[in-house]
């Protein structure tokens, strides 16, 4: 399980990097937890959370998280901008987020 982890954190950071860059915000900091209610998060102060089981989804569906949360430091809420800078972030991402939704649940059976 410590492989996953670090290997989780080393593909988040990398894919958070990479989208606040292009958005021309930074964050501060990044945790990952074993959480069943989020995939992520992102607090006023610029600190992402992430579920470390993202490692277990598709890459593209861990991009898609990262996105989400970096968009969260321009827009703190599901606002229409919020989804555009989404999307400018990662382009198709209702495609990851359908397979979250549709498959999500099954990266919590695992017990490591």
């Amino acid at each position: 399980m410590a492989l996953l982890k670090v290997t989780a954190r080393d593909r988040l950071a990398s894919a958070s990097q990479k989208h606040a860059e292009t958005l021309g915000r930074p964050f501060h900091k990044i945790t990952l937890r074993d959480t069943r209610s989020r995939w992520g998060s992102c607090t006023s102060q610029g600190n992402l959370m992430y579920s470390w089981r993202l490692i277990l989804a598709p890459p593209e569906v861990l991009d898609y998280v990262a996105a989400h949360e970096v968009a969260h430091l321009a827009h703190m809420d599901h606002s229409q901008r919020f989804w555009t800078a989404v999307g400018g972030l990662c382009p198709g991402y209702q495609t990851p987020r359908a397979w979250l939704r549709r498959n999500g649940a099954t990266l919590h059976r695992y017990q490591f």
